[in-house]
């Protein structure tokens, strides 16, 4: 029996629609190096926004770790409309693909932050 590896497992938690933090990688996949498993999956084409998330630990020090989500072009489109790039620029969706292309095929994590926050607004 062939043996799936954290790469993949984690990719397929991504491409199930969750999103995913280095403590939920550890608990549920024993992946203790999630961030160099995105790298690797960035790196084979999959567009995944990072989100930094910033909790109070119960020592009261503020404590940062990274979310995860992967970004089609499907949820792209969907909300592209809305998107702004860093600079704070609107991006019509005609040059989104546009924008796409000028960052070489990824696009910028600021756009993707702001995405994911778009994404996220509207599911509540």
């Amino acid at each position: 029996m062939k043996k799936i590896t954290k790469s993949k497992m984690v990719l397929n938690h991504l491409k199930s629609g969750k999103s995913i933090t280095s403590l939920e990688a550890i608990n549920l996949y024993s992946a203790t190096r999630l961030s160099a498993i995105i790298f690797n999956l960035r790196k084979n084409g999959h567009t995944i926004a990072t989100l930094p998330k910033i909790i109070t630990d119960k020592y009261g020090n503020k404590c940062e770790f990274a979310q995860y989500r992967l970004i089609n072009d499907d949820t792209i489109s969907a909300f592209e409309e809305d998107l702004f790039t860093d600079s704070g620029e609107y991006i019509p969706p005609s040059t989104a693909s546009y924008y796409k292309e000028e960052t070489k095929g990824t696009y910028n994590k600021n756009f993707l932050q702001k995405l994911w926050s778009k994404i996220i607004s509207e599911e509540k």
